[in-house]
């Protein structure tokens, strides 16, 4: 079994005999792993500690918006990216996201999102910078094909594709389950 620690994001629960509750499901799934987030990033929907379980996957990831998935960050924006990242997938290839709309609110196709989850907002009055995540306005950005466009829920308090730009589809390697 791959075992993850990672120092700010998630972490593995690493049991002896493999992982717990691992079913085979279809080619797309490959059982189901526990997972303990390590950062405040998913705030409130996913508390820094709690044990979560995502479901594995074998095949080829068809992503829908509202996804959180698990992903390998690769390249030089995302921090302390040899750990597994866990963030919402608010824009899929193909789409144009960008933030904001008057009211504030993130839009995919020019329409804006009800995103009840998202707890702690970015602040609006700083001008963008796309070294950093710190700005809540982005955009607009034709998310690429094979890629998917993610954010924290507590957006204040993450690094995501509004500095580190869209993640690879391929780079996703579980999707969090619900209850």
């Amino acid at each position: 079994m791959r075992r993850l620690w990672p120092l700010l994001v998630v972490a593995a629960l690493a049991g002896t005999g493999g992982c717990s509750g691992a079913t085979e499901d279809s080619a797309a799934d490959g059982g189901t792993e526990r997972f303990t987030q390590g950062g405040v990033s998913m705030e409130p929907a996913v508390k820094a500690g709690q044990v979560i379980t995502v479901r594995t996957l074998k095949g080829g990831y068809k992503p829908t918006r509202g996804d959180v998935v698990l992903f390998h960050g690769d390249g030089p924006h995302w921090v302390n990216s040899s750990s597994p990242l866990l963030k919402r997938v608010v824009a899929v290839g193909g789409e144009t996201v960008a933030c904001c709309t008057v009211a504030g609110k993130v839009t995919v196709n020019g329409e804006p999102l009800d995103e009840p989850y998202v707890a702690e907002d970015a602040p609006l009055d700083v001008p963008p910078n796309p070294g950093s995540c710190e700005p809540r306005r982005f955009g607009p950005l034709t998310v690429p094909g094979d890629t998917v466009f993610v954010l924290g829920d507590n957006r204040a308090r993450s690094n995501d594709s509004r500095c580190a730009g869209p993640v690879p589809v391929a780079s996703v390697f579980a999707v969090m389950t619900t209850g």
